[in-house]
């Protein structure tokens, strides 16, 4: 059976946008399947805690994996579609991740509005570039004078 929990203990949460606001989900095997929405993580952090107190304290008193989580010691790791990646880390430049990728700054443009969507190859080249991006910034040192 599929809980919510990856192999390292943690809840993830599918990240995705819609309209301003980020919607979150939680997939598991079952009959509950939180979610949650709010317009930051945290807001979704804190709606899915409403919506797991809702269910163990109504319909899923006696489920074994939900009724026994701490709501107190949650561990959760996010992940995003394209719109929800962009529109939480909007100080990226979408132009300057499309040229680390290769790829057409309107065509990225287009799959962070979600007017396209990208292909598993083209959703690679964009990862590889933000990890990229990354490991540059974090090896970046800032001299203070």
């Amino acid at each position: 059976m599929k809980t919510a929990f990856n192999k390292n203990g943690i809840i993830e949460i599918i990240l995705e946008a819609h309209d301003g606001s980020l919607w979150g989900r939680v997939e598991t095997e079952g009959s509950f399947m939180p979610t949650p929405y709010g317009e930051t993580k945290e807001q979704v952090i804190e709606n899915l805690k409403e919506l797991i107190k809702d269910y163990v304290a109504h319909e899923g008193k006696k489920d074994f994996f939900w009724s026994r989580l701490d709501l107190g010691e949650l561990h959760i790791e996010f992940k995003y579609d394209l719109q929800a990646y962009f529109q939480e880390h909007d100080y990226l430049k979408i132009s300057s991740v499309a040229t680390q990728a290769g790829l057409n700054p309107a065509l990225l443009r287009q799959y962070a509005s979600g007017v396209k969507y990208p292909s598993l190859e083209q959703t690679n080249k964009i990862r590889n570039a933000i990890k990229k991006i990354a490991k540059e910034l974090s090896e970046d040192s800032i001299y203070v004078a």
